[in-house]
């Protein structure tokens, strides 16, 4: 049986977050994931510390810390004193980040699949205690060392979504965090194990989390709600990843160009429900775990249920939750 998480971002109010991390564990969610919102809101690692803070049993990672704007050697630092602070339950999950968040802070990567490799062989390295000089477009490491009184081991995720990713994460992460429409999300399992296959691994040894938008609208979430997010992430899903969909490609060009031109809001209204229910899981408790079910069929190990939350999302958590547990024969 696969399991179902709480999604929790930076940009969400201290509110809102303490009461999923306060409560995840008696809600019977397997864990917990923090996606950061570049430039915005809490940050990513002090977040993660309260999460783990205020639970004892769930998983707790990073969903995820776009290793661009952030420092290597504090990504290893601060990922040291999660896991212990969690005694082994956290989880790293990294990335590039959404195309237009690092572009708005002016970061641009000539070589991202490159620099990504680099980046978990340099952390696993310093983890394992070795010194590490590296300089790089995104390093600048001579002779660095973490002097650690033995190794520690900690999962590295990846949040990834075109095909040469996909196939690194299969290569060497531990696992990978999922996004996108649901033709896409079954040729990325397929990537992912190919690639696992071809390194000689298990396929069955890469974990797969989906993470998509979850609107419960049976306890007052609007509908139009989950067209706004929807028009935000066909804007910022990469051209080589709309090209693997049964949609009409016309109509996703229209809604690019009207949030690049007016915001999301504008574009909400030119989201179809063909569009909606591609990119999100919208409807009763009952028609999203069937959802989930379908996605566990193509290969997710594990599903993220959140954000966003308005309307009475914390009853819908609590109904969700139970529906998957009685599924479960639980």
């Amino acid at each position: 049986m696969y399991r179902v998480s709480l999604g929790i971002t930076t940009s969400m109010s201290v509110e809102t977050t303490g009461w999923i991390a306060a409560g995840a564990d008696s809600l019977g969610a397997d864990g917990v994931w923090i996606g950061e919102d570049i430039g915005v809101g809490q940050d990513t690692n002090t977040l993660a510390a309260s999460v783990i803070l205020q639970s004892k049993r769930v998983r707790v990672g990073t969903g995820i810390i776009p290793i661009a704007p952030h420092n290597t050697s504090t990504i290893a630092r601060a990922s040291i004193a999660l896991q212990e602070m969690a005694n082994g339950r956290y989880a790293l999950g990294i990335g590039i980040g959404g195309v237009q968040d690092i572009q708005r802070i002016g970061i641009t990567l000539r070589r991202p699949v490159t620099e990504l490799r680099r980046t978990v062989n340099i952390l696993r390295a310093l983890w394992s205690g070795q010194s590490v000089s590296k300089v790089t477009e995104l390093h600048n490491l001579r002779e660095y060392q973490l002097r650690l009184r033995e190794a520690v081991d900690i999962p590295v995720f990846f949040g990834v979504r075109g095909p040469k990713m996909l196939a690194l994460a299969g290569e060497i992460s531990d696992g990978v965090i999922l996004s996108g429409p649901r033709d896409y999300l079954k040729k990325a399992v397929e990537m992912v194990d190919s690639a696992a296959r071809k390194a000689g691994r298990d396929p069955s040894g890469v974990e797969k989390i989906v993470w998509v938008p979850t609107v419960p609208t049976f306890r007052g979430m609007k509908e139009r709600t989950g067209r706004k997010i929807v028009a935000l992430i066909v804007a910022d899903t990469p051209s080589v990843v709309l090209d693997m969909l049964d949609l009409n490609r016309d109509d996703l060009e229209r809604i690019r160009s009207t949030v690049s031109r007016e915001g999301p809001k504008a574009a909400a209204a030119m989201v179809s429900r063909e569009i909606l229910d591609a990119f999100a899981i919208c409807g009763s408790k009952e028609y999203m775990v069937d959802r989930f079910d379908d996605l566990s069929r193509t290969g997710a190990t594990e599903i993220v249920l959140g954000p966003p939350y308005s309307g009475e999302w914390r009853e819908a958590i609590r109904e969700i939750l139970q529906e998957v547990a009685s599924r479960r024969g639980g």
